[in-house]
């Protein structure tokens, strides 16, 4: 029989020398050959990261929109900003049905407006239409990385669960070489997480027969109490949000598979959307 050894609702904070302030516009556009409805779903499947803002500007003043990021409310018409350079914060994988766009997080001039937007539609320098005179690359301050860095975990966070929940977890996958996802120990971890259940009961419901034992532990983890947090922090906040959540998670996820039998592993992320430092809940279960 398996051992079972729950790691329940690790509250892991991003907290920096500021708290993490609730990003404004985040958003997504629709493909490049049709028109969006707000029934549409896209779906985030990687994120791409930057650590310097590259301007661009429309391609044409056809009638183009920035989008939410679940793409179900029009932000800003990049015909009502002619004269405007945008400039590229991140970019994201996109897929809609069976078809995958890279879409680009841009942002204007003093940061007024901003969201996601096909690269189609988009056309790489700075606007000739433009009376300022402009830089074609920004190399990011020390003010401007961190809030990119906030911008980007905020975008997470407004993710429906579903994807958010993926990305993390494959991330997860892909940082460890010797523990093994198993969906079984995922559904457990999300029965555990969101129904108000014995761990013997959520064995049982995502099919684990026969648990020999269980146990149960809340941890409050704050990542600066962590060993390399602050040299990853100044290696990874300019450029990837998700790589130093993932990192984290999978940090604790080995520390629990190692003291198991079989070093298999299940986990669910329940993201925290109101809280300014943003500090989501993560379910870990191991066997």
């Amino acid at each position: 029989m398996k051992k079972l050894l729950l790691l329940a609702l690790m509250t892991v904070g991003f907290v920096a020398a500021t708290s993490l302030p609730v990003s404004g516009n985040t958003n997504l556009i629709a493909t490049a050959n049709t028109a969006a409805t707000a029934s549409s779903t896209y779906v985030w499947t990687k994120v791409l990261s930057r650590n310097h803002a590259v301007a661009y500007h429309a391609k044409s003043n056809s009638p183009v929109y920035l989008w939410n990021a679940t793409h179900t409310k029009r932000l800003h018409n990049l015909k009502n900003y002619p004269n405007t350079t945008w400039y590229v914060k991140n970019s994201v994988v996109m897929q809609n049905g069976t078809k995958k766009h890279v879409y680009y997080e841009v942002y204007n001039y003093g940061n007024a407006s901003d969201g996601f937007i096909w690269r189609g539609y988009l056309t790489k320098g700075v606007n000739p239409s433009q009376n300022a005179a402009s830089k074609s690359i920004v190399n990011l301050s020390s003010e401007r990385s961190l809030q990119f860095f906030q911008d980007n975990l905020t975008t997470l966070a407004s993710l429906p669960q579903s994807q958010f929940q993926k990305l993390i977890s494959d991330q997860v996958a892909a940082n460890l070489t010797k523990d093994v996802s198993d969906q079984k120990l995922d559904a457990m971890a999300k029965i555990l997480a969101t129904q108000d259940v014995s761990t013997r009961d959520a064995a049982e419901k995502a099919g684990i027969s026969n648990p020999k034992t269980t146990s149960f532990t809340v941890k409050q983890v704050d990542p600066k109490t962590m060993t390399g947090y602050y040299a990853f922090w100044a290696k990874h906040k300019t450029t990837n949000a998700l790589k130093y959540y993932a990192s984290i998670i999978s940090s604790h996820v080995s520390s629990a598979a190692d003291s198991s039998v079989n070093g298999h592993y299940g986990l669910y992320v329940v993201p925290d959307k109101t809280a300014k430092s943003w500090k989501p809940e993560v379910m870990i279960v191991v066997d």
